[in-house]
Parts: C-alpha cells; structure tokens; sequence
C-alpha cells in the first residue's frame, strides 16, 4: 500500500496540485477556526483568573460583595482582622480614571492601604521611588503610582502632573511613583494606577465603601475551615471566597459567550467537512480513468478503497498539521476583536496579555480534524473503487458522482430535523446553552441532506427555464447541473450554509440594533439629549459623574427635566450576575411608557411603588431565567443588608445579559450607599433650540468634566456602533469560510467540465465558438449560484427565528426583537451570485483551453 501511496498517489498530488491544496485548505480552514476559539476561550479565562490572581497578592480568600463589582462598608474589615487566625486582612477599593485629554485612554485604579508598608511587598508592587519619600506621598491626597510601561507610552517621568478625569470632574495629580511589571502591576496590561485607599474613596467618590478584603491567612491555618467561620461572621450579604472560587464564577459568568463561539465553530466543522467532501468527490472522479486501468491490471476494489482513504489520511493530516498553527496566529489576530466583544456584553475590561494554549484540546481538535477528513472521503472512496472499469471508459458513460435517492434523504432530513426540534424544547425546558448548540448544528446538518432532493425536484422546471431564456447553452448548462445531483445538491448546500451564516449574524446585530433603538427611540428614555462622561468602563457603559450634576442641569434655562441613571452591572442574583439599575422619578411616570411596554403589570400601578422604593421593574430575561413573576417578592444584596421588594412590572431592558433589576434612584442611594450616575437625561421645553442648550451644558460643565452631550439620534448611533463592534469578530469568520467555499464551487465546475469533456469537444467540433461554450459554463455557474442563493435565503429566515428566538437567549441572554437583515442579505446574495459567475469564467476558459482533437481523445 504504501508502494502504490508513492509511485500513484504523490504523483497524482503533484499533477493535480491545486485540488490537493484545496483539499488541504478545507481541512486547515475547518481546524485552524475550532483551534482559533478554542485558544480564545482558554486565553480570556486563564488572563482572568491571573488579573484575579494578580489582584489577590498573597491572599488566600477573598471577602466581595456578589462578584467584587459592588462596594460596602469598610466597617467588615474589623469583623475579619478579629479572627485570631488572620495574618492581615486588607481593605481595597477600585474604579476608572480616563485621560483628560484622551478619555478614551482609561486607567484601572486601585486604592491599598499604604501606611502598612508591608503591602508593598505583600503585593509585589516594585516602586521607582524612594520609600521614605511615602509621607510626602500620603500628605498629599492626589498622589499616584503608574506603570512604568503607562508612563513610557505616554512620555510622563517620575514627579510630572497627569490630568484624569475622575467622577469630581478632571483633577491634576503628581506621579510619585512608577510600578515596575511585578505582582499586581502587571494586570490589565499595564493600563492602570495606584493610590493610597483614603485617597482613592475621595477621588472615586465611596467615601468609607470598599469593594474588597484580601485576607492572608496564618501558616498552617485550614483556609476552608476559616472561610465557613467568616461566612458565620460577616454580614449574609457578602461572599468570602479563593481567588481560584472567584475565578471559577467569572468562568461561569463568561460561558454563555464562549459557548456562543463553540456552536460558531461547530458551524465551522459543518462547512469545513462539506468542502473536503466536494473537492474529494470531484478528485475522485477525475482519477476514475486511473483507477479504471488499475482494476484492468488487477488491482482488487479493496486495495483501491483502502489507498484512497489513506489519501486522504495523508492529506487529513497534513490540513491539520497546517490548521493548528494556523489557528494559533487567527486567535492572536482575533482575540482583541474577541475581548472587545465581551467588554461590551459584560461590561468587564478584558486584557488578554498572551495566549493560553491547552494542549489536550489541540490534540482532540486534531483527532476530530483528520476523523472529518475521513468521513468526507469515504463516501468518495467506496463509490470510485467500486465502479467497473468497462463502464468507466464508455465514451458515453453516465455520471461517475452517482444519483441520489430523494425520497431516502428526505426521511433522513425529517428525522433530523424532528431531533433538532427535540433539542430546542430541551433548551427551552432545561434553559440549556448544550442544547442550543446541538440542534443548531443537526440543523445545518440537515440541510445538506435535504438540498439534493430539492435539487432533483427542480431539474424540471430549471431546464425548461434555462432552455426558453439561453437557448442551446442553456440546455447543455441544465443537462450539466443536474447530471449528478448529489454533487450539484451538495454544493447547492454549501453556498447556503455560508449565506446562512453571513445572513443570522446579520440579522443578530439588526435584532440588537433595532431592539436598543426601540428601547430608546420608543420608551421611556426617549429624550432630547443624554449627557455623560465619555470614557467607558470597558464596554458601552460610562464611567460614574456626580450626581449634582443633575441639579445643574436643571438649573438651566430650557430644560423641562433631567432624570439620572445609575447602572451596577455586577449584581449577584441566584448566582448569576445580574445589572441594577437605578432611574430618577420622572423615568416611571406612566405617561412616558408606549402600550405594550409593561409585558406584565401596568404602569400606572406600578409607578406608586417604584418611587416610593418599595417596589422594582424586572427585564423580560430576568423574569423568565429566574422565573419570577408580578407580585412575587425577590430580595438583593446591598452594602446596607437584604433588600426586600415586590415585583410590580415585567418591561424589556439590555443593560445586562443575564437580566436587570429596575429600581428607584432614591432607593439605591439610600441602601447602596452610591451617589453617582452614569448619565442624565434630559427633556427640553416645547421649542426650545437643542444645540443652544447643548452648548450651555458644555460651558458649565465642560471645563470641570469630561462629558458628551448626545441628541436621541446621536445616542441611538453611538449605542449602535457598540453593538456593531461586539459582532466585528464575527465577519472575519464568514470570509473564510466564503473563500474556501468559493473554491470548492470552482472544482465542482471543473469536475463537470471534465466529466463534459467529449461533449463540449464534438459541440465544438459541429460549429460552437468558444464564447457560447463558456456562455454555457457561466450559465451553469450563475444557476448553482442563485439556487444557493434561494435557498440560503429561506434556511437564513428558518435559522434566525431559531437564533434570536431561542437561542440567543440562553447563548447570550439577550431577549431581542425580531428584525430580518434585508439589505445585508441583498447583498450577500449579489456577492454570491456574482463570485459563483466568477468562478464559472475561470473555469469556462480552462474548459476551452484544451483542443478539440485532445478533448475527443481523452485521457
């Protein structure tokens, strides 16, 4: 066997080279994506857990509230130093600064207690500074340690101003020192800053709030035994927890996005598995001439069968031995458009410092890599070496690619879509993201079963189309497609699939558009003009200003009213992390809400006991993942203890994934102890001029503070724009897979030609010019294409109706409208359409390139 792999099976690999590199490339496309999201996954968890680790110092548990993103009272600090079998428990707090002149820029600002000299060392924070100078540092309360990796990047030295803009407004402070790469410095890539803890509560406006206690435990102490006891002591609200715990409820928290790019690389494997079966299929059959002569000299269909498959385990195996690689390189390209993706879905800064690469996971990927490759090929391989030789060299021989059997895959296609139908009521009922991902691949699964009986169904009607539109070219281009089809179904399929793919993520990003515009535009937050600050915590999200402002605001003259809102995108609820949010009195006025807002309750019921703080709005997702309902009572966790309140309006809401807790604002500063705001909306009085108003807001406020001062229409956009950022990883994908799918349509062509070749030779021979004879083969070509096109489009209406309704929800936990990508899909369609002619020209020239007497004479 391995005689016959050398002395007939490289010499064909090097006559036929570009098939083989497609071969190749199908199977290095398919790998190097499932290797590329594997790496991202592992890379945003274990940078995670070592910011966590980073952060943590030598502290052996951790004492948060809900996930750490909540501040309480610093008061907990003496409860947890009073255990006999603590070393030190140390009391930080944190927040974002922006760049004054580039709010963009932001910096991670953490606040130690540095009196204790030890916490310099505890926290490996490696200082070029002279330590005794510490007191010049604590006396003055705009002292700050940065990066010196920060520092260079931004050319400022030891002892220069720095302007930030903090939640008081812009503030100069004096850079006493420079943090060298080392212990908890080296977090966030380097983008954050130092501050003694008094120091930072000031500029971070939490007075005496803290939103973290490392406890280092004493030698020999069993860490487990004194979390349960500091469980027993501290207030019920808080969580005393490893940094590895934490790490393990981020993990949790990030899965439902990372399962997200699981089922998109399992829609990957789809696609890479239906490449590797066309390009082998059509291998095979320009190889049935050689394989005939084989049998003839007495070569046994076992032996042939056997050297195909290891054909293609050589090829498998040498895809996967370029995919890996492959991957490795797209997950250090992709991962920032990754990260950046989640920063705007969890509202968490993602720096994804280097690559975590699991070995285990390579080498299954590459086992699942090669098996594919098999599966692809065997089907190929057992239909050539099982051909008679006579019938292979009959000038007039049938189809080498087989017939399908329609009504055969039609039962295989109910049977998979009735297991698909299956796997989503399991998603529905268990609310599982393992389900979700199943069906949504035996979905795609299916529809390559199901595309061959629809292209045999349509050979009828396409003929006699083709034949009335193009005349003779039109009839030979029909006999052409539905000569084999199984091969023409399969490709058929494959273009779907890809304008499947392009068409749902399109028509996510829509749905998420739309929805948040609605949401704006339609509902209660449909104001004139938003004003904020315009750094971001990591996603769309501004960082706090202070919530005085919202008094001078209304102090101006042709304002009507300015309501605030305060977002806490880090609440725990059952275990999930979930976002409150906290709206001035006016936001609930009835008046303000469209019929059908309120999914249950009513406004105007419900407007008493949410100003009155005794009741709350929960979004569509919280209600239905909890299973809460109006009337029912749910308690939150604040820095003042358990909050008790009545649900009196189910309303739908995208500030968290995992759902939202709609609150008073007067409640939330008078339990959450938190005075700020992210942004303020205000209403102006009937005629009043907007850019008038807007320009006095930014001549009171704009030299204290660093603020953008959005219309509806220019909030709506920059929302948008958000949301189009959290999808842009997305479209580098389906190019790839575009590409290689494009490649495969072009062997197919070519495979038809050749199987064609004596044909189009004696239409030659009897007075066919070149130009109708490549009429035909772009006729061929545009006809697969719009069949792929059509029934992309009806598989892309089917599957996004399966994401955004029920996928989605448990994937990401977004609960959108529906809004179908029209002019998306338009214009995939063209793009389609016209790379499928394209491929059809190119491969109408090589058809003509060959003389006649060569196409006569065979092979």
């Amino acid at each position: 066997m391995l005689r016959l792999l050398e002395q007939i099976s490289v010499r064909q690999f090097r006559a036929t080279w570009s098939r083989t590199c497609l071969v190749i490339g199908g199977v290095a496309t398919g790998v190097a994506l499932i290797v590329a999201i594997n790496v991202i996954n592992a890379s945003v968890l274990a940078n995670f857990q070592d910011t966590i680790d980073l952060l943590a110092g030598p502290a052996q548990l951790e004492v948060t509230l809900g996930v750490g993103e909540v501040g309480f009272s610093e008061s907990a600090v003496d409860v947890v130093r009073a255990e006999p079998e603590v070393d030190a428990a140390i009391p930080v707090t944190r927040g974002v600064l922006a760049l004054a002149d580039d709010p963009t820029q932001t910096l991670q600002l953490f606040g130690v207690d540095l009196t204790d000299a030890d916490n310099l060392d505890r926290y490996r924070i490696a200082l070029t500074a002279d330590r005794t100078d510490m007191i010049t540092w604590l006396a003055d309360s705009h002292s700050i340690a940065l990066t010196a990796a920060f520092a260079e990047r931004h050319g400022i030295a030891m002892g220069d101003k720095i302007s930030l803009a903090t939640p008081h407004g812009v503030a100069q402070f004096t850079v006493r020192g420079l943090l060298q790469p080392e212990g908890m410095a080296r977090a966030f890539g380097g983008d954050m800053a130092l501050m003694d803890l008094p120091a930072a509560q000031l500029v971070l406006a939490r007075r005496e709030l803290i939103d973290q206690i490392d406890v280092v435990v004493r030698k020999g102490v069993d860490v487990d035994r004194l979390r349960q006891r500091l469980v027993q002591t501290l207030p019920s609200d808080l969580t005393v927890a490893t940094p590895v715990q934490r790490g393990a409820i981020y993990e949790s928290i990030l899965s439902s996005f990372q399962a997200m790019l699981t089922g998109l690389s399992l829609l990957c494997l789809v696609a890479g598995t239906y490449i590797i079966y066309n390009t082998t299929s059509t291998g095979a059959l320009h190889r049935s001439l050689g394989m005939a002569a084989l049998r003839l000299v007495g070569a046994e269909p076992r032996q042939l069968f056997s050297l195909l498959m290891l054909e293609a385990l050589v090829l498998g195996t040498t895809g996967v031995a370029i995919g890996i690689p492959s991957g490795i390189m797209l997950a250090r390209l992709m991962t920032g458009m990754v990260s950046e993706s989640m920063g705007v879905v969890f509202q968490l800064k993602f720096a994804v410092q280097q690559l975590a690469v699991d070995h285990a996971a390579l080498t299954r990927v590459a086992c699942v890599g090669i098996a594919s490759s098999l599966f692809a090929s065997y089907f190929a391989a057992r239909r050539i070496s099982a051909l008679e030789p006579l019938a292979v060299l009959r000038a007039d021989m049938p189809s080498l690619a087989g017939r399908a059997r329609p009504t055969t895959l039609v039962f295989v296609w109910l049977a998979l879509v009735l297991v698909t139908i299956a796997t989503l009521i399991a998603e529905l009922e268990f609310k599982s993201i393992t389900w979700g991902n199943i069906g949504s691949t035996l979905w795609f699964a299916s529809s390559i079963v199901i595309a061959v009986p629809l292209v045999e169904s349509l050979s009828g009607p396409v003929s006699r189309l083709l034949t009335r539109m193009c005349g003779p070219a039109g009839q030979v281009a029909s006999e052409s497609i539905f000569r084999s089809s199984t091969r023409t179904g399969v490709t058929v399929s494959g273009i779907a699939l890809v304008l499947t793919v392009a068409i749902t993520f399109a028509s996510l990003a829509r749905s998420h558009r739309e929805s948040v515009s609605r949401y704006f535009v339609s509902g209660f937050l449909a104001s004139d003009l938003s004003v904020s600050a315009v750094a971001t915590e990591g996603g769309w999200l501004e960082t706090p200003i202070p919530a005085d402002i919202v008094d001078g605001l209304r102090s101006i003259p042709g304002i009507r009213a300015a309501e605030p809102i305060r977002v806490i995108p880090g609440m725990l609820y059952r275990g999930e992390r979930i976002g409150l949010a906290a709206l001035g009195d006016g936001l609930f006025d009835p008046a303000k809400y469209p019929p059908g807002w309120y999914r249950a309750g009513d406004a105007w019921r419900a407007v008493a006991p949410l100003r009155e703080g005794r009741g709350v709005n929960v979004s569509i997702s919280f209600a239905d993942r909890f299973g809460v309902h109006v009337g029912e009572w749910i308690t939150l966790e604040s820095p003042s203890g358990p909050v008790r309140l009545e649900v009196v309006g189910v309303v739908p809401d995208y500030i968290s994934n995992r759902g939202t807790v709609i609150v008073s604002s007067h409640l939330f500063g008078r339990r959450w102890n938190d005075s700020s705001v992210n942004r303020v909306h205000v209403f102006l009085e009937p005629g009043v001029n907007l850019e008038a108003v807007r320009k006095e807001i930014l001549k009171q406020f704009g030299s204290r503070y660093r603020l953008k001062v959005l219309s509806l229409a220019e909030g709506v956009s920059y929302l948008s724009a958000k949301i189009d950022r959290a999808y842009a990883f997305t479209m580098a994908i389906q190019l790839l897979i575009v590409a290689v799918t494009i490649a495969g349509v072009f062997d197919l062509l070519l495979a038809a030609i050749w199987e064609r070749r004596r044909e189009l030779a004696l239409w030659r021979l009897i007075g066919a010019d070149e130009s109708t004879v490549r009429w035909s083969v772009v006729i061929e070509s545009a006809t697969i294409g719009a069949m792929g096109a059509v029934f992309g489009i009806m598989l892309g209406i089917v599957t996004t109706v399966i994401w955004i309704g029920i996928n989605f929800r448990y994937l990401l936990g977004y609960y959108l409208e529906y809004h179908f990508a029209f002019a998306a899909m338009g214009w995939f369609v063209v793009l389609v359409v016209a790379m499928t002619m394209t491929a059809g020209y190119a491969a109408a020239r090589q058809a003509t390139a060959r003389s006649i007497l060569e196409g006569i004479q065979g092979e």
